[in-house]
């Protein structure tokens, strides 16, 4: 049970490594994912997962990959508009453009160099089980740039 009485931070992340693999930026559908859910799962390092597990964070871990892989914390990060829209920014060249929902399939392991993340909790109670939900309230993404966009970025889109 969480102690809701405790203040509890949010979580700035730099750099933070992607399990592409069960992120939904885009919403997509599939077995683990709701249509429209826009979510992502990042891999803390250990001191970063015992602190939030501490804190009653819902950070799982899995087996390494491989055999003799480190296990991975994983923390599965909503991107969610329904009360207060994150800050979401997708840094092309020396651009930087605000991002909304649409542009969230932008967001992807082939064009994303790197990702900076600040997380927000949302507590939550159900069932006599509580805990704390991850959302994001900014994220950076630094998304390489084809050699078309970089010579045409001047230009005002319509």
């Amino acid at each position: 049970m969480v102690d809701d009485r405790k203040w509890i931070d949010d979580v700035e992340l730099e750099d933070v490594k992607i399990k592409w693999a069960f992120s939904h930026f885009d919403g997509r559908e599939d077995t683990f994912n709701a249509l429209g859910d826009h979510n992502f799962q990042v891999i803390l390092p250990d001191d970063v997962a015992d602190r939030l597990r501490e804190e009653g964070w819902n950070v799982r871990t899995m087996d390494g990959y491989e055999e003799g892989d480190p296990p991975e914390h994983l923390l599965k990060v909503k991107i969610s508009y329904k009360y207060e829209p994150p800050k979401i920014y997708l840094i092309k060249g020396d651009r930087k453009l605000r991002a909304d929902e649409r542009d969230l399939a932008d967001i992807r392991r082939d064009t994303c160099e790197q990702i900076d993340v600040i997380i927000t909790p949302s507590r939550w109670v159900a069932g006599g089980n509580s805990g704390i939900t991850a959302y994001t309230k900014e994220l950076y993404a630094k998304v390489k740039e084809s050699r078309f966009s970089a010579k045409y970025a001047e230009f005002e889109e319509l």
